[in-house]
Order: structure tokens, then sequence, then C-alpha cells
């Protein structure tokens, strides 16, 4: 198994030259009447935040695999699949031809969503089925 391990994930992200607003990460934000510049580089960042050396240095698997999000947070109000969604999106994009050929059904089997309480943490598994 592949663990990628990332310490205080962004929550939200400013936008704007002049009048500055928070966009906080997640499906509903993206998607709710956005603008295409502005949904650009939200991902641009998250695909950023994602690299790391580590995923670099996991190469091209063959196999299909399975993915395990894992979004830790003290919070308990907010929607799991709302924030993993977005960031298992980001991921898929990222991790396509880099670890793994494609991120369709052929090569990725089974995505999963889980929440744990905690200190801010985001952390990807990929294990092959």
């Amino acid at each position: 198994m592949i663990r990628l391990t990332y310490d205080n994930p962004p929550t939200f992200i400013e936008v704007g030259k002049v009048k500055k607003r928070k966009i906080y990460l997640g499906y509903n934000a993206i998607y709710a009447g956005i603008h295409y510049s502005v949904r650009q580089r939200i991902v641009q960042e998250l695909k950023q935040f994602l690299w790391c050396k580590e995923f670099a240095e996991v190469g091209l698997i063959e196999e299909p695999v399975r993915i395990k999000i894992i979004y830790r947070r003290n919070l308990k109000n907010w929607d799991l699949d709302n924030k993993c969604g977005l960031w298992a999106k980001c991921f898929l994009d990222l991790a396509k031809g880099q670890i793994f050929k494609d991120d369709n059904v052929r090569y990725v089997k089974e995505l999963v969503y889980s929440y744990e309480e905690g200190e801010d943490r985001l952390t990807i598994e990929i294990e092959r089925v």
C-alpha cells in the first residue's frame, strides 16, 4: 500500500485582485456558478498542494487500484463527500499517467471516503486490488 499524507490541507482559497473573498473548498463552491477562471485557479492550487516528492517516486502502477481518501478534521458539521470529492477529483487528474495509466474504472476500481477526528490532515491510500 502507498500512503501519501498532507498536513493542514487548505480549507479555503482567497480570490480577487481588488476585492478579496474566501471560497471554502468543496464541490458546492466549485460548481455553484463560479467563474471558470476562478475554478481553474482553485484546481491548480489544489494540485500543487498534492504534488510531493513521494508522489513522484511512486511510479506507474499497471494493476487496478483502490483509493481511499481520509479527511481528518476537528469540526463535525461538514459533508464528507463535499470535501473528499473535490480532493479525489484533483488527485485522480494529477495521478493519471503518473501513478496509474488512467483514472477510469479499468484502473481505479474503488474510491472510498473516510473521516477521522483530529488535527487537519488529508491522507490518500493507494492499494493494488
